[in-house]
């Protein structure tokens, strides 16, 4: 069958997915809204919708005062829907990744009512058959289908039974109500009589008999000790028989369950059902022999599905399953094609399989979980400091404990009323009809998942509801009497609503609530995967349902979850207020009644029953009476012979022992009882006694006070008077109230006098004193005392006198009135708050006189100001003052000369702000006749514009003596310094831009100041400020950084000589010649440490050399300078000289220029003298070449002659080639043919007759310079090479060693290159020193010092002498390091340090290859001098002399330069 596949589909699915415990649930995988799709049909058997319930953010906020709030409409429908407001959005608290549960297996047909009669009966069939050898193989079927034997068992039954059936015909009747018509099949009555006939006949006969047996075994065991007969049924044992049996030990035999006989153990037959004995021949007919098949007793017979119930289901987590639901829903509706499913035919579905007994369906339900084993899906409960929980109110877990619930009252925790549950679906699972533990309220709220279908009945529908239960399963109702409690059982709504049975409908879904109302009936079932959340709650309205509970529980002997008498005497001890003692009242006087009617029956039975009065707390089980299960908390029954209890109906069920040894136990006494109604009926009896004392004192003669009536107002919310009274109260309080506080505006009080205030506009309407008036006739209607109504009443008295006073003095003859009067009666009223309409003729009159006094003063005074002036004329309109009043006239006429001066004034203050050429036409004099007629004393004085036209005016004078000023030290100077500030001019230009006359002189000061700013442009395009960083910082700076380069390196230079100085020299370095400071590096050839930022080497390109050539000693590298391309000085000397020329005022940047030309030019001296030193600058003048030009390159001027002059001595006489090619060491000088002689293959040849010098004198002239000195130093040079000088020492072979450069060919003696003659044996390839420093440009083996150190050390004499020598042979490489530092590095007389010995080829002749290429020179083209000095003091002074210098260099560096027949000029080279 489909239901066994789809059990073990769900079993094996279990064993799959339960063993995933560590995922927690995705919640976004589940629905978590309340978003659902319309219904397209009606609800199946027509079923109506129960009411939803929309509160407001206000209606939210109480959750118990918001459902007592709509229970008179929606308890009429048992279940109702509420959906809170849209930001109600709890979250969600349990920790799904723990969470585990277990659930329960249900049959969906075994839970329907008749289904599961039906499947019980049929079993009992086939157990009968088969205990007498006829077992049922297959059910008779008729038209191809089984015939439901249940219904016709119970369609023959209404009937009469088997022969009136059949005697009256009527079993065709019978086939057509179980569905069949005689057109199908026409033998339908032969067949259901034989059916009937052969299967269930012979059990009703049976059954029959047994139960008249069984009955007539009763009676005689009730009316004698006979042992019963053998029947198949047990007297049921007492209580005390029961814990005898308990307590005494088994004799391990087996008895009979008939005639309670252990003998004849060997006929003794066990059932195989119960494992009961019985004694073959006790049966009802005798076995003779032990039957072969299964055999079950009369009980076990005829109790199929009497333990009916739920079995444990496997343990989950939440996502294992879901895995489950899902799968299931998916494979249950998939192969019909309606998955996904809608609500209406999961709802369709559900029924049909639960009203079919031939298809089983198992599904799972997590259901009745206790949070506080499993946690809750809401929040935990926070308690405030003091004592007060602080979470929302819906939150499941507060609701029970709400103030207004009346569970507050029970000490313990009760699990599914006081504590939620949890409520984990699956599709199909469901909750069976029932109703709330003890008839209280339920909610129920959905966190998330799929929808669940509610169905309910009204509880005014219950006893209908059970009515129809038991017709439907009588069957079910005789096996389990409190089947109705079990929750075990459903029934089709279709059926309650054929008997007249109210059942509606609800669909719930995410984040909405579900209520039940007491003894309201209810089931549903769920649509898939979800998480529910379920408590109890009571508000005061329950309690008649809970009494009824209580009472139907003792009925049926359950177990009641706690004592409803214990509720009510704890709510009367901790609750005393008036809400609470009105609805207890009328409890307490019934616990009352049925306790003292109960004791009164007893104690008529059992007069002498003893008995204890003793308040003492026990434990739920010792006050739950032992027969009945109900609480005993008032009173309770008890023995000696037993810790068990009674109620008072049951003594007889508690023991056997007889009643006098038994003991009555009172709680309380009656006439404590009594003291309890008494005290809770005087609380509830308040509010009348509140009524009656409000009307004794309303009638009294004396009016109350508002103290008192607000006492009454308190005492009515406190007392829960009734609403109309209490209503009554509150707004007669609030209209005494708002009496007082109208009346307090207007009183006066003498403490707080009144002044008046003159900025203030006062209409006086007279409304005051009409209100005031009006106050004190409603005083007059109401009955309180105040002390407000006396002193509203002296206000009134107070004002009355003063508009009779003003009236007086109004009325009075106009000549004896003074201005006194008027402001007496005024002042008088002022003090009063007066606003009667006399008061502002009053004002008037006051104000006439005022002005009477002050507009002649106006007139006549010439220090009166025009606001003044404006004050009064507007004064005079107020008064009423006459147009032709002859003051009034002087005062206009006056005013009208004011507003003149003003229009004449007024647009020279506007003009300030323009620019225009209209506004430039006023002159001075135009000011000063302004400011001229502001002194006559018939203009009004206006200050402020009067002020500011003098500061105009002021202003204008001050800037035309300015410019006078400036014009005139410009033409009297007699040299630019002396000239003014071009600062000065900007500044006085910028003061005649704001003023709005023209000042004559302005556009000779514009004209000049241009020519100022057109000479600053020339100097920053002549300095290259391009970069932005420049532009920003202005000219002025980056000329002070040039100056202050200018004056370290030139200052350094000239402490050169100095011996005190010497130090200080040595302690500079690089091309800044600045100390050390953060990055150093050592150049491998001159040794001169430099900063990394200036030779632009990076301390990451530090690390990663091995050696490093510096721009001095390799021309070829760029040298990075502050601005883009350095000045010429000749070119600054000009923009100096055209200052001088065109320029009427000086900038500060001329200043600075001139200073930088001064020390340029005398250092350009010093540079010039080094030079001329000597004839010829030789190789042992290469470390002062370098220092030389390492000062000129560090220089942000540029010495372009001098520069180029130094670096070609550098390249000839300390070349560094990039690409040496390789040679072939030779150790003689003799293997060298005189054409490879490496000085003359190193040096160019140096002739008279191949290059011609010039110069330039002051007039531009070319002029020829004597060369006989430079040919005689040409001609020595000539010889010197002739000579054949080799080494680095530069002399002639000697009778020592000597050994061949194989890469530059010259030949060094042994000694000078720290070689031995054991040491040259062994050499096969050899490189000079200064081969090793080119070849390190290309290929780096350099020693690098980041840094040097900071204090020089006296090396000894050994260790200057000592040079290192680097061996690299096949077999090891040594290494020599000096010990001198960086000081002595820096003096070292030669470059060449460095040696490197590569081995050769170990066979095979020496050779000698070509040289390498000579490098090319080219002759200086054309040397010129711009002649135009600086006019500055100093330079001007010396202009002649410095002339004379120029022509001098001239004439040096053209005896110093090598020459070409190429035309190329020193600045292309």
């Amino acid at each position: 069958m489909k239901s066994i596949n789809n059990h073990n589909q769900i079993k094996s699915a279990t064993t799959t997915t339960s063993s995933d415990h560590g995922n927690a649930l995705n919640l976004k995988t589940v629905k978590t809204t309340s978003d659902a799709p319309e219904r397209t049909r009606p609800r199946i058997f027509g079923i109506k919708e129960a009411p939803t319930y929309y509160p407001t953010e206000e209606e939210f906020k109480e959750p118990i005062k918001y459902i007592q709030q709509i229970t008179p409409e929606a308890e009429k429908f048992g279940i109702i829907k509420i959906v809170p407001p849209k930001s109600y959005n709890p979250a969600f608290c349990l920790n799904t990744e723990e969470f585990r549960f277990r659930t329960r297996i249900q049959k969906l047909n075994s839970m329907e009512g008749e289904t599961r009669a039906n499947v019980n009966y049929l079993e009992q069939l086939y157990k009968f058959h088969r205990l007498h050898g006829h077992p049922v193989n297959k059910v008779p079927q008729l038209d191809k289908r089984p015939i439901d034997l249940f219904k016709l068992k119970k369609e023959v039954a209404q009937r009469g039974g088997y022969q009136m059936v059949t005697q009256q015909k009527k079993w065709a009747e019978i086939g057509r109500i179980l569905g069949y018509t005689r057109k199908q099949c026409t033998s339908m009555s032969n067949a259901l009589k034989s059916a009937y006939n052969k299967v269930i006949l012979p059990y009703e006969v049976w059954l029959a008999q047994h139960k008249q047996d069984s009955e007539q075994s009763s009676s005689l065991s009730s009316s004698s000790s006979s042992p019963p007969s053998n029947v198949g049924m047990r007297r049921q044992p007492s209580d005390k028989e029961e814990q005898e049996e308990a307590e005494s030990p088994g004799n391990g035999g087996q008895a009979c369950e008939i005639c309670n006989s252990g003998e004849n153990e060997e006929e003794i037959l066990l059932c195989d059902g119960c494992d009961r004995g019985y004694h073959m021949y006790c049966l009802s007919p005798p076995l003779n022999t032990v039957p072969k098949s299964d055999w079950y007793c009369f009980k076990c017979l005829t109790a199929a599905g009497g333990d009916y119930g739920f079995e444990d289901g496997e343990e989950y987590t939440l996502n294992s399953f879901q895995k489950v639901c899902d799968k299931f829903k998916s494979e249950w509706f998939g192969p019909k094609g309606q998955y996904p499913t809608s609500e209406e035919d999961c709802e369709d579905e559900f029924w049909r399989l639960v009203e079919n007994p031939h298809e089983t369906c198992e599904v799972e339900y997590g259901a009745d979980l206790h949070s506080t084993q499993h946690g809750s899906g809401f929040a935990p409960l926070e308690r405030k400091p003091d004592g007060r929980y602080v979470n929302e109110p819906w939150n499941l877990n507060m609701i029970p404990i709400l103030p207004q619930s009346l569970f507050t009252h029970i000490k313990t925790d009760i699990s599914g009323m006081m504590v939620p549950w949890l409520y984990i679906g699956m599709c199909f699972s469901a909750f069976c009809w029932h109703n709330e533990d003890h008839y209280t309220y339920s909610i129920n709220y959905m966190h998330w998942g799929e929808t669940k279908t509610w169905y309910g009945v009204p509880g005014c529908d219950t006893a209908k509801f059970e009515k129809t239960m038991k017709a439907a399963v009588p069957e079910l109702f005789e096996q389990q009497p409190d089947l109705l409690f079990q929750l075990v059982t459903m029934l089709s709504p279709g059926r309650l609503l054929k008997d007249n049975v109210d059942v509606y409908a609800v669909d719930q879904r995410p984040g909405q609530f579900v209520v039940t109302f007491p003894k309201a009936y209810h089931s549903g079932f769920n649509h898939g995967f979800n998480f529910c959340e379920a408590v109890n709650f009571a508000p005061m309205e329950w309690v008649d349902f809970g009494l009824e509970c209580v009472k139907r529980y003792k009925q049926y002997r359950r177990q009641p979850c706690f004592s409803h008498d214990e509720l009510l005497v704890t709510a009367m001890r901790e609750d005393r207020s008036v809400e609470t003692s009105t609805w207890l009242k009328d409890a307490l006087i019934d616990m009352h009644q049925r306790e003292m009617t109960m004791r009164s029956k007893l104690l008529k039975k059992y007069p002498k029953i003893h008995q204890v009065l003793e308040d003492i707390e026990l434990s739920e089980d010792q006050q739950q009476c032992v027969f009945c299960n109900t609480y005993t908390y008032l009173s309770y029954i008890t023995c000696e012979c037993t810790s068990r209890v009674s109620c008072l109906d049951h003594l007889t069920d508690l023991c056997t022992c007889d009643p006098s040894k038994k003991t009555l136990n009172l709680r309380f006494s009656e006439c404590q009882l009594n003291e309890m109604i008494q005290a809770t009926a005087s609380r509830a009896c308040a509010p009348s006694a509140w009524s009656d004392k409000v009307r004794e004192t309303l009638s009294a003669q004396s009016a109350p006070s508002l103290k008192t009536l607000r006492q009454f107002a308190t005492e009515a919310e406190k007392l829960s008077v009734p609403v109309e009274e209490a209503r009554w109260v509150r707004e007669y309080v609030t209209q005494v109230t708002n009496w007082l506080e109208e009346a307090n505006k207007y009183i006066i009080r003498k403490h707080q006098p009144r002044r008046r205030d003159s900025s203030a506009i006062k209409l006086y309407t007279g409304e005051k004193y009409n209100a005031i008036t009006k106050l004190l006739e409603q005083v007059s209607k109401m009955s309180f005392d105040a002390p407000e109504i006396s002193m509203l009443e002296e206000t009134f008295k107070n004002l009355t006198d003063a508009k009779d006073t003003a009236t007086r003095v109004l009325n009075g003859d106009q000549t004896i009135v003074t201005s006194k009067d008027y402001k007496d009666a005024f002042d008088f009223g002022t003090s009063l708050g007066a606003d009667f309409p006399e008061m502002q003729q009053l004002e008037l009159k006051i104000k006439r006189c005022e002005w009477n006094e002050r507009a002649p003063l106006a007139i006549t005074n010439p220090a009166t100001e025009y606001n003044e002036l404006k004050r009064l004329i507007e004064q005079a309109k107020e008064c009423q003052v006459s147009e032709t009043d002859p003051v009034y006239l002087s005062l206009v006429e006056k005013e009208k000369r004011g507003i003149e001066w003003i229009q004449e004034a007024e647009p020279f203050l506007k003009s300030t702000t323009t620019s225009n050429k209209t506004t430039k036409m006023i002159t001075l004099q135009s000011i000063q006749d302004v400011l001229h007629a502001a002194r006559q004393n018939d203009v009004p004085r206006v200050p402020h514009l009067y002020s500011a036209v003098h500061d105009l005016a002021t202003r204008a004078n001050e800037t035309v003596k300015d410019v006078n000023m400036l014009l005139e030290r410009a033409r009297t100077a007699s040299v630019l310094s002396e000239k003014p500030s071009s600062t000065d001019v900007q500044r006085v230009l910028k003061s005649i831009r704001t003023l709005p006359i023209y000042v004559e002189g302005t556009e000779k000061l514009q004209i000049e100041f241009d020519k100022v700013e057109t000479w600053l442009n020339q100097v920053k395009k002549l300095f290259h400020m391009t970069s932005r960083t420049q532009q920003k910082n202005g000219l002025e700076p980056m000329l002070e950084d040039i100056l202050e380069n200018v004056e370290t390196i030139t200052d350094q230079d000239e402490n050169n000589g100095d011996d005190d100085d010497n130090d200080k020299q040595n302690d500079v370095y690089c091309l800044c010649r600045t100390p050390e400071s953060g990055l150093m590096i050592e150049c491998d050839l001159c040794h001169e440490w430099y900063h990394g930022p200036c030779v632009k080497v990076s301390r990451r390109e530090a690390k990663a050399q091995t050696s490093y050539v510096c721009p001095i000693c390799d021309g070829s590298q760029a040298i990075p300078h502050a601005t883009k391309e350095r000045a010429r000085l000749e070119d600054i000397l000009q923009l100096l000289e055209e200052a001088d020329n065109t320029l009427l005022f000086v900038s500060n940047v001329y200043t600075i220029l001139a200073d930088i030309a001064h020390r340029m030019q005398m250092f350009r001296s010093k540079v010039q003298a080094f030079c001329r030193s000597k004839t010829h600058l030789g190789v042992e003048d290469i470390d002062m070449i370098k220092q030389h030009l390492r000062e000129l390159e560090g220089l942000e001027v540029v010495l372009q002659d001098e520069t180029e002059f130094l670096r070609r001595k550098v390249q000839a006489l300390a070349p560094v080639s990039r690409n040496p090619s390789s040679t072939t060491i030779v150790t003689t000088p003799t293997q060298i043919s005189a054409s490879a002689s490496p000085v003359l293959q190193r040096v160019p040849s140096l002739t008279s007759s191949n290059w011609t010098a010039t110069t330039n004198n002051n007039n531009g002239n070319v002029l020829p310079i004597e060369t006989d000195a430079i040919s005689q130093s040409v001609s020595s040079q000539q010889q010197q090479q002739t000579d054949n000088v080799y080494c680095i020492c530069r002399q002639p072979a000697s009778n020592s060693e000597m050994i061949g450069c194989d890469t530059c060919h010259d030949w060094f003696h042994i000694e000078c290159v720290n070689l031995t003659p054991s040491m040259v044996s062994t050499i096969d390839r050899y490189v000079c020193p200064n081969c090793i420093a080119n070849k390190r440009s290309s290929r780096p083996v350099i020693k690098l010092t980041i840094k040097p150190p900071t204090q020089p050390l006296s090396p000894s004499p050994a260790k200057q002498q000592k040079r290192k020598l680097t061996a690299i042979t096949s077999a090891s490489t040594t290494r020599y390091e000096n010990g001198r530092t960086l000081k002595q590095q820096k003096q070292r007389p030669t470059i060449n340090d460095d040696l490197i010995v590569l081995p050769s080829p170990p066979s095979g002749p020496l050779t000698t290859t070509t040289t390498t290429p000579q490098p090319s020179y080219h002759s200086h083209h054309q040397y010129s001098h711009h002649q135009s000095l600086a006019p500055s003091p100093q330079i001007s002074d010396q202009r002649q002399q410095q002339q004379q210098q120029q022509q001098q260099s001239s004439t040096w560096l053209a005896s110093s330069i090598p020459t070409s027949t190429s035309t190329t000029t020193m600045a292309e080279q």
